[in-house]
């Protein structure tokens, strides 16, 4: 039997290329390469991104690819990846038997039925299954796509080889098997979640061009060293899967591994990668001494952390850490049952004054929110020498926000993603939503001309700086921001400066707040001072 493992592209305003690492399927094939011949098609990485038909017609006074500025966001709405007829010449070649298809985002399971559809044309014999976190929490409707065969729900590792068992021995799954769901005579029989009782298997890298997956210059890919979360914030959508910790010798061998593919680079795809302090010492001591750059973008708990496994990180290879820090408010965070982050906000004295790049993501347009909450986690982050990492929020299917919004999920399913400006929050509406994300890239630009200009003590000063100077178009949208408190941008058609949608009075309400106030670089100690 062969086997063909396929990750789908993506349509929206952006994809984050350091985030594409097919670690779900190589896994997969891990477990199956010794009963079938399996191969991994990725559709997504590597791949010019041509304008696509636009969805959200609502966004478009938003985005917009004849405004320049320099704090600009997203500008059209892109296929990130093969297009359909690539897609169908790929799998002509491969002529799988079967098609297993990684469905991890309610807003991209299109795609992903566009997968099973495109194997369907060429040959209806092509058993089709599909995988993740999506078909894991909707099932009916992803057998309700007649193109799709089979959905594996859960972790995915011993359901699929079973299912290829029994497919190659001619027999059809029974409705008992883990994992397994399907339709038959018109009956959906839905499986269960499955959970791995093994999580120490070693993922099939060798089956992905290496090369091809960078962080800069550097060949990098994912790893986990444990699986699943103990806690239930109100926000997440992720299915209930317990937090299990793999095998230190089963994590030293895969590093070995990834060694000797000349991979220079790892991120950490841990839920909680350092909720459990002794063990995560323990796996820095099998990443030390290699020369490999750590990170984890997943962000980190802060809570655990203290400043003797902050050293060790650094010793290990992390030069850069992501902190999710949510709100800087207390309220908002007991909204949504999450801790508040006392811990990290006591270390970051000590974390501005060393050698990491630090990053606090955020989380704008959550329920119970105020524009007055979204301001005071700006300036904080704005007086840090740290970047704000904005999230704006969504309902993720799964959470009770995305189960109270209408008794058909399929309905929302494209609304879950962050460039869409959700409304979940009446006090948040999107042009409120669009003008935070606007004053976050005005200070993050603020930051990066405060490093690129040490001595400057004022705002004047890094107007004055040589890379202001060489685009009048930029200085003047900054100097029309600080003087008028409102957001232009340069028409390139009209060839005139236009004012962009902005909540001019949050606008206002920002520059009131950080008034006296400080601003510090990201790279280095600079800063300056606020009149």
């Amino acid at each position: 039997m062969k086997v063909l493992l396929v990750q789908p592209p993506v349509e929206d305003y952006y994809d984050t290329s350091i985030r594409t690492y097919p670690l779900g399927l190589a896994y997969i094939a891990a477990g199956i390469e010794d009963v079938c011949d399996v191969s991994i098609l990725d559709c997504r990485t590597g791949f010019k991104r041509p304008a696509s038909q636009n969805d959200f017609p609502e966004l478009d006074e938003f985005y917009r690819e004849d405004r320049r500025t320099p704090f600009s966001l997203f500008t059209r709405y892109s296929r990130y990846g093969m297009d359909k007829k690539e897609i169908y010449e790929a799998i002509q070649k491969e002529s799988p038997d079967l098609i297993g298809i990684s469905s991890s985002f309610a807003a991209y399971s299109r795609e992903a039925a566009e997968i099973a559809a495109i194997a369907k044309e060429i040959d209806q014999h092509i058993i089709t299954v599909v995988g993740g976190t999506h078909p894991t929490l909707f099932p009916h409707s992803v057998l309700d796509d007649g193109n799709v065969d089979y959905v594996v729900r859960g972790e995915g590792e011993t359901p699929f080889l079973e299912l290829v068992q029994s497919l190659r021995s001619g027999a059809r799954p029974r409705s008992t098997t883990s994992g397994i769901s399907f339709r038959r005579n018109g009956t959906h029989h839905i499986g269960n979640i499955h959970i791995e009782d093994d999580i120490d298997a070693i993922p099939a890298r060798h089956l992905l061009p290496s090369g091809r997956y960078r962080i800069g210059k550097k060949p990098y890919t994912f790893i986990l060293t444990s699986r699943g979360c103990p806690f239930n914030c109100s926000f997440c959508g992720k299915p209930p899967v317990p937090y299990r910790r793999r095998g230190l010798k089963s994590i030293g061998n895969e590093v070995d591994r990834i060694e000797a593919m000349g991979i220079k680079a790892i991120d950490f795809e841990d839920d909680m990668l350092n909720l459990d302090i002794p063990f995560f010492r323990n796996v820095l001591d099998v990443m030390q001494g290699r020369g490999i750059t750590l990170s984890a973008m997943n962000g980190l708990y802060s809570q655990t952390l203290d400043i003797d496994t902050l050293a060790h990180m650094h010793k290990a290879g992390f030069s850069r850490l992501n902190f999710s820090l949510v709100d800087t408010s207390h309220a908002v965070n007991a909204t949504q049952g999450r801790a508040y982050p006392a811990n990290f906000l006591k270390l970051l004295d000590w974390l501005e004054a060393s050698p990491f790049m630090i990053e606090a993501h955020f989380i704008i347009g959550l329920p119970g929110q105020t524009p007055a909450d979204i301001i005071d986690t700006l300036v904080f982050l704005m007086g840090k020498r740290a970047l704000p990492g904005p999230s704006i929020y969504y309902p993720a299917p799964g959470s009770l926000l995305f189960d109270s919004l209408s008794s058909d999920p399929a309905a929302n399913f494209r609304y879950c993603r962050s460039s869409v400006m959700f409304e979940a929050n009446p006090a948040l509406p999107r042009r409120t939503i669009f003008t935070f994300m606007k004053l976050l890239r005005f200070i993050n630009t603020v930051k990066s001309l405060i490093d690129d200009t040490p001595g400057a003590s004022g705002i004047e000063d890094l107007l004055a700086a040589p890379r202001m100077k060489k685009d009048p178009q930029h200085s003047r949208i900054f100097d029309t921001l600080l003087k008028e408190k409102r957001f232009i941008a340069f028409d390139v058609r009209g060839h005139e400066y236009v004012e962009e949608p902005q909540d001019k009075s949050l606008v206002a309400a920002f520059f009131d707040a950080m008034k006296g106030g400080t601003i510090k670089g990201f790279r280095t100690h600079n800063r300056i001072m606020l009149p």
